[in-house]
């Protein structure tokens, strides 16, 4: 299944939003994706998972990276809205330790915001 990729502003705070699977296939084009937002001076980011039915080991390595990418550039990045399938294996396979992810999106954002730096 392809993955849909896009972007609403939420002030300092980019929400990119992920529709579909985040895969083998699909996971090169969020970290294509994410880099190029990077290049555009952005460093905090939620990532609305809202619409992610599956997510690879590719997929949680790509969310990894981007997470370490983003905290290399004074940023952060946490996830919200995970549910079904995805959100246990969150929780079972310890991503929680890495990536923070939150059900409330005002609270996912007020968190973005947080960095190494502040």
């Amino acid at each position: 299944m392809a993955l849909d990729l896009s972007t609403v502003e939420g002030g300092d705070v980019l929400i990119i939003k992920l529709k579909g699977d985040l895969d083998t296939y699909t996971a090169h084009d969020f970290l294509d994706f994410f880099k190029e937002q990077l290049e555009k001076g952005k460093n905090r980011f939620v990532v609305d998972m809202s619409e992610v039915n599956f997510v690879s080991s590719s997929g949680w390595g790509a969310l990894s990276s981007a997470y370490k990418k983003s905290r290399e550039k004074g940023g952060n990045l946490v996830l919200y809205g995970l549910r079904g399938q995805v959100k246990r294996v969150y929780r079972i396979m310890g991503f929680r330790v890495i990536l923070k992810a939150y059900d409330d999106l005002r609270e996912a954002m007020a968190q973005a915001m947080k960095s190494k730096f502040r």
